[in-house]
Parts: structure tokens; C-alpha cells; sequence
């Protein structure tokens, strides 16, 4: 068979749900691309709904921290409108005081009674009675007005430090969904770079399908294995002559991202950066993806094990040493180990992504364990064969 011109298989993100879809032939990977491409719209939808959303969130909470500045504010005029009136009653109080110093009966005379009595006529009589009488209901009304003044402000007080703990709790809730919205966004920019890169992928993929079918006299639905033809192999070798077993393939915190989420494959580490990578098993280089921004480096290998298809991926490489189209033994350097490089941002440090597929396009992981033999997490191996 003549080698496929060059086409290109997108990795998709170990974050997200993945396509299940084993296309089978040229017709079915456009069957694909179409449903990608109507993918791809359904996401961008939803970005402009949950950033209307966020919006609307943010607008709440801004108005909320209003609210709590300008009740903060009517709270310290309370208190300062309170301090006041406390200083008019202590103030009134002392003239109270001095009256009724004048008033109350000392030296056992009621000097009261005497101010009274001096009235030289009873119309005199009269109008000293009625101006101690006033004088002194005059005092009570004031003093019972500030003190109701001061309960009032008190309630006031209590209702405006109501208003803000009800605005701090809306507040709370509003951030945390926020916060939702924010994992909701970053998981739809994750996926939209994904079903972007996807689709690019699957069109050159598609494109160089055309061309290799159309060499081979191949029809639309005849499927790829038979129009192809990729070597036979009995089995899986390790991808390294050596290494140890840092991450395993499910659920895992990840490294960079720092929340829990898939691990479709499984991490080989304590190499040094340009370390070889060997393909696991005889078979053709399919796609190859330079510099992604979560992955790296990767080759996409297919083989034939016993009749059954599969696919390699090797991921954070740090050189590539074949080309698309390439058909490659066990003994064939794949290319070097890399990680930590500047665009990839889901590696820490050098170490091999080895992950296995079943079909020969659509993204069905499994387990590696399953296939080749490694050592448990933590432990090393010195060899490839077992």
C-alpha cells in the first residue's frame, strides 16, 4: 500500500466526555465531521447563555455591595444621630436635676410649696403653679421624645444590620454561583478547543482518507482496515526500556488543573528528557499533533493485535522521528520523551502518556494494564519485555 498523505487525528482532552464513535470508513468519518461541526455550534450557544448568566450574577452582586455600603453608611449616621441625643438627655438631665434641686424639700421646708405660697394674688398663685407644672411636663415630654428617638434609631440599627447580613447571604450564594459557572466556562472552552481542534483533525484526516481511497480504486463505505492495510501483530511490548509508573489510568487529581477528572492512560516517569519511545506494537502512523496545549507532542498509532483493532497514543513527547503514513515495528524509536514544555500546560515534567484505544478512529480508551504488563504505582521496570 502507498503511504496516506498526511493526516491529522485531534487528541481529545482527558477532561471531558468523550466520543465513543468508531468510524469504520471514509463515509462514516464524514458522518462524524458533520455531527462535530453541529457539535461545535450547540457549544458555542451555550457559552453566549452562560456568560449571559455571569453577566447577570455580577450585575446582582454589584448592586448587593451597594446596598451594603449604603446601609454601613445609614448605620454610622444612626450611631452617630444616637450619641447625640444621648448628649442632649445627659444635658437635659443635668438642667432636671438643677430644678429639682431647687424644687425638692430640704431642710425640711417644701420649697415648692413655698415658691407657690409667695404669690402676693391668687392669679400669682396660679401662674407659678402653671409654670413649675409645665416646666416640669415640659422636661418628661423631651426627654420621653429623645428616648423614643434613640429605639427608634436602635430598630433602625437592627434593620439595616438585618438588610446587610440578607445582602452578604445573597452575596454568598451569588459567588458560589459564580463559581459554577466559571468550572461551567472552563469546562466549555476545554471542550470548544477540543471539538475545534477535533474538527481541523478530522477534516485533514478525511482529506487524506480522499486521497489514499481514491489511489486504491476504494469506495466511500468500504472500511478503512480493507483499504489500508496496516501489519499484523500478536500483541503490546512498554513503550520505554525503562521507567516508573506515576499516574494510573480512571480518576485522579490532576496536576496542573487541580480538580478531579479522568486519567485515560497511563504516566511512565524517571526518564530524562530525549529518552526513546519505541511503538508498543507493528502497525501505521496515523495522525501525529505538534505542540498541543494539553498533550504535546503525540503520535497515534494503528494496529492489528490477533485480528482486533487498536490504536496507541503517545503523548508529551519532546521529539517526533516519524511521519504519517510510516509503518513502524517494536523496534522503532517513535519518537523522545519531553513534558513541562511551555505550550503544554497539562505536564509538569518529563514523562510518557501511553494510552490504548480500541478502533481505529472514534475515542473509546482502556485501560493499558489490561494489555501490557507494568509494575504497580510507584515501582520501576528495567525492560520492555516481560
Amino acid at each position: 500500500m502507498k503511504k496516506i498523505t498526511k493526516t491529522f487525528l485531534i487528541v481529545l482532552s482527558i477532561f471531558l466526555l468523550i466520543d465513543n464513535v468508531d468510524a469504520k470508513s471514509l463515509k462514516s468519518l464524514k458522518n462524524q465531521l458533520a455531527k462535530d461541526e453541529a457539535n461545535m455550534a450547540s457549544l458555542i450557544k451555550k457559552e453566549k447563555e452562560t456568560q449571559k448568566k455571569i453577566d447577570a450574577a455580577n450585575k446582582e452582586t454589584s448592586a448587593l455591595n451597594d446596598d451594603i455600603v449604603k446601609f454601613q453608611k445609614q448605620i454610622e449616621e444612626s450611631e452617630a444621630k444616637i450619641d447625640e441625643l444621648n448628649e442632649s438627655i445627659a444635658s437635659k438631665k443635668q438642667e432636671i436635676d438643677s430644678l429639682l434641686s431647687f424644687l425638692q424639700i430640704s431642710n425640711g421646708e417644701n420649697v415648692y410649696l413655698e415658691y407657690v405660697f409667695q404669690a402676693t394674688s391668687f392669679t400669682d398663685f396660679i401662674y407659678r403653679s402653671s409654670v413649675v407644672e409645665q416646666l416640669s411636663k415640659y422636661n418628661d415630654d423631651l426627654i420621653d421624645e429623645m428616648h423614643n428617638m434613640i429605639e427608634e434609631n436602635k430598630k433602625l440599627q437592627e434593620q439595616l444590620t438585618k438588610q446587610i447580613k440578607e445582602s452578604e447571604n445573597s452575596i454568598d450564594k451569588l459567588e458560589a454561583t459564580l463559581k459554577k459557572y466559571d468550572l461551567d466556562m472552563n469546562d466549555i472552552d476545554d471542550e470548544q478547543q477540543t471539538v475545534q481542534d477535533k474538527i481541523k483533525a478530522r477534516k485533514i484526516e478525511i482529506q487524506g482518507f480522499e486521497a489514499t481511497y481514491k489511489k486504491n480504486k476504494c469506495k466511500e463505505d468500504m472500511d478503512i482496515e480493507d483499504c489500508l492495510g496496516v501489519p499484523y501483530a500478536d500483541g503490546f511490548t512498554r513503550p520505554l526500556n525503562k521507567g516508573r509508573i506515576t499516574s494510573e489510568f480512571g480518576r485522579r487529581y490532576h496536576p496542573t488543573r487541580h480538580y478531579w477528572s479522568s486519567h485515560n492512560a497511563i504516566d511512565i516517569g524517571g526518564n530524562p528528557t530525549g529518552t526513546k519511545v519505541y511503538a508498543s506494537a507493528a502497525g501505521r502512523v496515523t495522525s501525529i499533533v505538534r505542540k498541543s496545549s494539553c498533550g504535546g507532542n503525540m503520535v497515534y498509532i494503528q494496529h492489528t493485535i490477533k485480528g482486533v483493532k487498536y490504536r496507541t497514543v503517545y503523548m508529551h513527547l519532546h521529539s517526533i522521528n516519524v511521519k504519517v503514513g510510516d509503518i513502524v515495528t517494536i523496534t522503532s524509536v517513535i519518537g523522545t520523551v519531553g513534558g513541562g514544555e511551555s505550550y503544554d500546560r497539562c505536564s509538569t515534567g518529563a514523562h510518557l502518556h501511553f494510552g490504548i484505544l480500541k478502533g481505529w478512529s472514534g475515542y473509546t480508551y482502556y485501560n493499558p494494564r489490561n494489555y501490557v504488563k507494568f509494575p504497580r504505582l510507584g515501582s520501576r521496570f528495567t525492560t520492555r519485555f516481560y
